[in-house]
């Protein structure tokens, strides 16, 4: 058995509270690959894109890219 290697998690906190959207952040954290991390191994850990709005699950990510609108225009 082999997990698909990278996944991408679109609001999958939306209609949780902070504790259960905390849950879903360490496990995601315990099951991702780490930045430092050797290639080959641990190959069950599998890398992560989660969109999300809330703080309580962002705070918790190793890298954070944000995109916002163009107000400008």
């Amino acid at each position: 058995y082999r997990p698909t290697p990278f996944f991408i998690l679109d609001e999958v906190d939306a209609a949780l509270d902070n504790v259960n959207v905390a849950k879903i952040a360490r496990f995601i954290c315990s099951k991702s690959c780490t930045i430092d991390s050797n290639e080959g191994k641990d190959d069950k850990r599998f890398q992560c894109i989660v969109i999300s709005l809330k703080d309580s699950f962002y705070e918790k990510a190793q890298a954070l890219i944000g995109v916002c609108r163009d107000c400008d225009k």
